[in-house]
């Protein structure tokens, strides 16, 4: 498998100290460079692309280990810049940031180098200083208009999807399990990022697809059962047309690079 290409099951916040070339996540790129940060969430898939092994440094954590201290289970993706739809999941740090964000960061890997799991709440204290240092800062770039109360069933709509997207791609499917109707959460989604509904849950569909058809053996027909989609052809097809290739090309792609 190549490792530059893969997709995570922990929250993933990578800070480059040196290097080139170009990383992309979920189809945004962005250039490998000093100060460029990058914010990866379970489940996306990344790509990174060099010809010399970038240098930098690496926080990863699982989502229980802030949300479970903290009392509060959208700690984590409620920071900006793992909740963002519009904006992008980099961010290139000024000066004075690199330099306030470097020691912090070298801190926590001191921490974990000395003491290990002896005292989790400095580790749980200094991670958390970290992320909200991170949120403060990627605010001040990309700020947040005021959401409507509405946005509490964001959360709701992306649980649910991410629960059952196999099997079930209807909005009226999901607008009926947070008991509102199928216009009221388009008109939600679409507030709160910007496409409707049904764009969201095909595009998590088109995520999944992309990740089974670059790092599974399945072929096309399998990928699409997988998925619950009763008609290979119109998964060729849907695909295609978000995608912009279809799974044959795209497999082909990955297997290039």
């Amino acid at each position: 498998d190549d490792l530059r290409t893969h997709t995570l099951s922990y929250y993933d916040i990578t800070l480059i100290t040196e290097g080139t070339g170009s990383f992309t996540l979920d189809g945004s790129v962005a250039p490998i460079e000093k100060g460029m940060l990058f914010f990866s969430a379970p489940g996306q898939i990344r790509q990174w692309n060099f010809e010399r092994m970038p240098q930098g440094l690496v926080l990863i954590f699982e989502e229980a280990f802030l949300c479970d201290y903290f009392n509060d289970a959208r700690f984590v993706e409620n920071l900006s810049y793992f909740c963002s739809f519009s904006n992008p999941p980099s961010m290139l740090l000024t000066d004075a940031e690199y330099r306030e964000l470097v020691p912090l960061m070298e801190t926590i890997y001191r921490e974990i180098a000395e003491y290990e799991t002896k005292d989790k709440h400095i580790l749980r204290a200094l991670l958390y200083h970290a992320t909200m240092l991170l949120n403060r800062m990627y605010l001040q770039r990309y700020p947040v208009v005021d959401r409507k109360p509405e946005g509490r069933y964001i959360h709701e709509f992306r649980a649910s999807v991410e629960k059952e997207f196999r099997q079930c791609r209807s909005v009226a499917f999901f607008a009926d399990l947070l008991h509102i109707t199928p216009g009221h959460l388009n008109d939600i989604v679409r507030c709160e990022m910007g496409i409707t509904a049904k764009q969201f849950i095909i595009d998590r569909t088109m995520r999944e697809a992309k990740r089974m058809l670059g790092y599974t053996g399945l072929s096309v027909n399998e990928v699409a059962m997988a998925l619950n989609f009763e008609n290979p052809s119109y998964f060729t097809r849907l695909f295609e047309k978000h995608v912009g290739v279809t799974p044959l090309q795209f497999r082909a792609k990955i297997l290039e690079k």
